[in-house]
């Protein structure tokens, strides 16, 4: 395979452009965080009433510390075409880091050391074949394999195919419990202070939706929601406002808070326009910390705004987006910490709790790295936060720490 050469976002645009019409649509509105034109269908989802909240840090001397666990990439490596700003990536019950990208058909595989192993599946039609895969989700005894316009294909962990379902709605981002069934939010539009539906399909391939009374309906999302949950609670956090929401799951799934948070970081890049770069939320995670939310902004430095279609400059990615990491409170919505970074926030890899980060170094090559988030208290001792190490940039896995004072917004 030719060596990779560097992913700029000019290179990034030339993909879409060379993918079919149906599928460089949905590519530009997951890159610009654009809303694809699709017909609504009518809501009858209960209003609830959204608490504002402030994205003001409330934790003065809480750190946010990145422990690096795996980096992919380079120039020479093998299977590295798929590092790109656009890549997904999951981490299956062996630890094997699967990375995807949607021009590829099929799954790149690394060792949990960031070794390239190979590939799983190929173009076409039939059982393990692709067309575009818009993410991999990993359960308690499978991996999910989500297509924009296909449906879902089940794998075992030696990675042959368990079942496919291909009348499913489309699956963006999903949460995928200990029994595999896997839950995901849809866009319910409507005169709702909620506008979304939870849906819930089991390995069964039948879906249940909670929210809405309307049928669940194939196609693309008119907007897309990050996920993220355990066994009691899901939420969802839409990609281009900061609403989250939080359901109850038991004995009934029902919505049981709206949080609007207000963070000046984020409001101050979200034009109504199609314009790009913007602020998103791409990640979410649920965990004993709190609900982290990985979102990105225009870099402070960035001050061009491009509409579709109109040329892209060739420049490295880091220098056009900033990555941020919140800590929420899931009783108050408030921001507990929150961290800052030069590099690009894809989100969090299916599977595990490591946030991913992406880097183009201006030498060339491309970066992904899994970074494990914590939160620790700091000790007053008057001389300021710690200070910050980046983790090592090289194209074999390391092991490092990253320990990064949260920024005010």
């Amino acid at each position: 395979m030719p060596s990779p050469r560097r992913v700029s976002i000019r290179r990034c645009e030339g993909l879409i452009r060379r993918l079919p019409p149906s599928l460089a649509a949905l590519c530009a509105a997951l890159a610009y965080g654009l809303t694809p034109a699709v017909a609504a269908p009518a809501s009858t989802l209960s209003a609830q009433t959204p608490t504002p909240v402030s994205g003001e840090v409330s934790c003065a001397d809480c750190v946010i510390t990145l422990d690096t666990i795996a980096t992919i990439g380079g120039w020479e490596d093998a299977g590295l075409h798929v590092i790109t700003p656009f890549s997904q990536v999951a981490v299956d019950r062996r630890g094997r880091i699967l990375v995807t990208h949607l021009r590829y058909p099929e799954i790149s595989v690394f060792t949990p050391e960031g070794d390239y192993a190979g590939t799983v599946g190929r173009g076409g039609a039939a059982d393990g074949e692709y067309e575009a895969i818009a993410h991999v989700n990993v359960g308690g005894r499978y991996i999910h394999v989500f297509e924009f316009q296909r449906g879902r294909t089940v794998l075992d962990h030696d990675f042959e195919v368990v079942r496919t379902d291909r009348s499913i709605p489309q699956v963006l981002s999903s949460v995928v419990t200990d029994t595999d069934d896997v839950a995901f939010a849809l866009h319910v539009p409507g005169a709702t202070g909620v506008a979304h539906q939870r849906l819930v399909l089991d390995m069964m391939g039948r879906t249940v939706s909670f929210g809405g009374a309307e049928p669940v309906r194939r196609g693309p999302q008119m907007q897309r929601f990050v996920v993220a949950g355990d066994e009691d609670t899901f939420w969802a956090v839409r990609q281009r406002a900061n609403r989250i929401v939080r359901w109850y799951l038991g004995p009934e799934p029902a919505i049981a808070r709206v949080f609007d948070r207000t963070v000046d970081a984020f409001e101050r890049d979200n034009p109504t326009d199609r314009s790009w770069p913007r602020s998103l939320n791409v990640g979410a995670l649920l965990d004993d910390n709190g609900l982290w939310i990985a979102w990105q902004t225009p870099d402070a430095e960035w001050t061009e705004r491009i509409s579709p279609g109109e040329p892209i400059p060739e420049v490295p990615w880091q220098t056009v987006l900033d990555g941020w990491l919140d800590l929420v409170d899931p009783s108050t919505g408030r921001t507990i910490a929150r961290y800052q970074g030069d590099d690009a926030l894809l989100g969090f890899a299916h599977g595990s709790r490591y946030l991913v980060s992406y880097h183009e170094p201006r030498a060339g090559g491309a970066y992904i790295h899994l970074l494990e988030p914590s939160i620790t208290r700091s000790a007053r001792s008057g001389r300021g936060p710690p200070a910050t190490r980046r983790p090592d940039r090289t194209n074999s896995a390391r092991a490092g720490r990253s320990t990064v004072p949260t920024t005010p917004p």
